[in-house]
């Protein structure tokens, strides 16, 4: 595949609603930032219209509530500048997954970077509620990060390894697209890639492990370093154990397909790796914007 022409200077959305979970998205979207010389676009939302009860906050209440999330929106946009990141906050009011939603769509932003299954906030963004509605819409990749789990803490953003990087396939055109785009990163930094397929015993299987091999031979010829491996089982479970086993730092999976992985947010696998991943989760959809973050990317590396 020949290097696409991108923008020199990509733009980074920055969901938050100020809660641990998006403190630790803030630092992986730093990192990014950083990586790609990239703008940070760090947006909160006040929720002044409750989709369920339709009441909106007294002018009082909302004023209390529009200082502090200025405060800290200024604290975040210096938290960035400091680092040498173009930062820009921005105040919006509505309902918080479209006000997201058209945010990214107005910086035509290559990447959305934010928690979920925060306690306070939106909605406790659980899934089915703003997160979801965020990745199933977004016309660009989203990276979602949990609450922080055991083997991880909240990190200076210079910290935050993104050195293993863990691809869910079937083989789809969804999964290809998963694939182009995290080899940008992975050529960048020099990263590992661990693809992961998980079919049923027999002639699917046998398959996936010709495919996984083609695959692997060109992903090296584009000079990344990849591994493989071709498991039945259940899909969900076989994932979340590879990227246990192998200490994934992201888990990478595409959308918007008609079969097999490629059906995330429709099915049980999606909801289980953004709701039980211990690392962070990059999800892709096939219609992904033109301008990713990804400035050289690989030749296609679609099985033949």
């Amino acid at each position: 595949m020949r290097a696409s022409s991108h923008r020199s200077v990509a733009s980074i959305l920055l969901p938050t609603d100020f809660q641990q979970p998006a403190r630790r998205a803030c630092t992986y979207a730093l990192k990014l930032a950083n990586i790609y010389g990239a703008r940070l676009k760090i947006v909160h939302v006040i929720k002044t219209l409750s989709e369920s009860s339709q009441v909106s906050p007294d002018h009082r209440s909302l004023d209390s509530i529009k200082t502090s999330a200025l405060l800290e929106l200024g604290r975040l946009t210096r938290l960035a500048q400091d680092a040498g990141i173009h930062a820009e906050p921005r105040l919006l009011y509505g309902i918080p997954g479209d006000c997201i939603l058209e945010a990214a769509a107005r910086v035509n932003a290559g990447l959305i970077v934010m928690g979920t299954h925060g306690r306070m906030g939106w909605d406790r963004l659980r899934l089915g509620s703003t997160a979801q509605a965020v990745v199933r819409k977004a016309s660009c990749p989203v990276l979602t990060l949990q609450d922080v789990v055991a083997r991880d803490s909240f990190r200076h953003h210079a910290k935050v390894s993104l050195a293993r990087l863990l691809v869910a396939t079937d083989f789809s055109s969804c999964a290809d697209a998963a694939l182009r785009y995290v080899s940008g990163l992975a050529l960048r930094l020099k990263a590992q890639l661990h693809l992961v397929h998980v079919s049923e015993e027999g002639t699917a299987q046998e398959g996936g492990k010709r495919k996984l091999k083609r695959l692997l031979r060109r992903l090296e010829e584009d000079g990344m370093e990849a591994s493989g491996i071709s498991l039945p089982g259940d899909p969900l479970s076989m994932i979340l154990k590879q990227a246990e086993q192998w200490q994934a730092d992201v888990i990478v999976a595409g959308t918007q397909g008609r079969r097999g992985l490629s059906r995330l947010l429709l099915g049980s696998v999606a909801e289980g790796l953004l709701g039980r991943a211990a690392c962070p989760v990059l999800i892709v959809r096939k219609a992904s914007h033109p301008l990713s973050l990804i400035d050289h990317p690989p030749r296609s590396v679609e099985s033949r």
